[in-house]
């Protein structure tokens, strides 16, 4: 379960930024993959070369897994789960080329450079139900994409095929899938920033609870379904900033009313399904940020200079130390 949001600042530069909720231990960490790699050499099926570097978290298991990322045309992909609603291509179909679900990811980075580019592109792809090997399972996902203008997209397969939606509010949580989500933000209309007014009850005036009155009624649980209206609402009124520094602070800020801390959220099996790690694709800059649980540290990875200075793969490794500085 996870959360997904683009975020527009003061200098109109556009972030998409997710948090990657799991309860399995992903263990994924930034990875840089150049331009000219061919993904699945051997695998003449699923083979696609890389026309544009990028970097996302992501691990290496047959070939290099990818939940999201930002190229260096500035398209940003993030994967979240769908696990109500994914419908695949069956793995014997008979179609020649095809991805797998956690191929999508890196096939979008590799080939496009707007959405309108993957709009095309994708509307004619094949994706077939194939194992992930990480988690033994096919992975049930869709996927948000948003470029340096700010264009976003949701794509979804379902029974009834792939379905592109337009994505008007820059949010994207789990099932149902998205046209329900936008419809239950109807529900929601009432929701402001402001002090809510004064009402009378015959004799009694009912002055409200103060400041953020406007927002009573914002679902606060960690259901997809509250977490898409909660980050819809935050979304919609969080302050705009200038700056790269301070607009990874705001989001960062914005993410942390879906956070869930290990405790909170437990599986039927007992486990807990908590945030292992936000990350930040900043579309205009090129850059990737990420931050884990276990530490307050921020990572970042500047892809215009990896792109110019680094043929080859690369995987950082990130200290998940807590920093604290002590002041004298």
């Amino acid at each position: 379960m996870c959360t997904s949001i683009v975020y527009e600042n003061k200098e109109n530069n556009f972030f998409l930024a997710r948090t990657m909720d799991f309860s399995f231990p992903l263990g994924g960490s930034p990875i840089f993959i150049p331009k000219d790699y061919t993904f699945y050499v051997d695998n003449d099926s699923k083979n696609f070369d890389v026309q544009y570097s990028f970097v996302g978290s992501g691990r290496h298991i047959e070939d290099y897994l990818f939940a999201d990322g930002v190229n260096e045309e500035g398209l940003g992909v993030a994967s979240l789960y769908f696990s109500d609603d994914a419908n695949y291509t069956a793995l014997d179909d008979e179609a020649e080329h095809f991805l797998a679900p956690h191929d999508v990811v890196a096939w979008l980075l590799s080939s496009f450079k707007t959405v309108a580019e993957v709009k095309k592109g994708i509307a004619s792809q094949t994706i077939k139900a194939e194992e992930c090997s990480v988690i033994g399972n096919v992975l049930p996902l869709h996927w948000i994409v948003s470029d340096q203008k700010g264009e976003t997209i949701v794509i979804e397969p379902t029974k009834a095929g792939l379905i592109i939606y337009d994505n008007p509010v820059k949010v994207m949580t789990n099932s149902p899938d998205f046209s329900w989500h936008l419809t239950n933000l109807n529900q929601y209309n009432q929701l402001s920033n402001t002090t809510l007014k004064e009402s009378s009850y015959h004799h009694f005036l009912a002055k409200g609870n103060g400041a953020g009155s406007g927002a009573l009624g914002l679902p606060g649980d960690y259901t997809s379904i509250s977490r898409f209206v909660r980050t819809a609402f935050i979304s919609e009124h969080i302050e705009k900033v200038g700056g790269f520094e301070e607009s990874i602070n705001v989001i960062t800020r914005l993410l942390s009313s879906v956070f869930i801390p290990k405790g909170i959220k437990k599986k039927e099996n007992g486990k807990d399904d908590y945030t292992q790690f936000i990350s930040y694709m900043a579309l205009n800059d090129c850059s990737y940020v990420i931050n884990y649980y276990e530490t307050n540290q921020l990572f970042k990875v500047d892809l215009k200079k990896m792109s110019r200075t680094q043929h080859e793969i690369k995987e950082f490794k990130c200290s998940k130390e807590l920093q604290i500085e002590l002041l004298q």
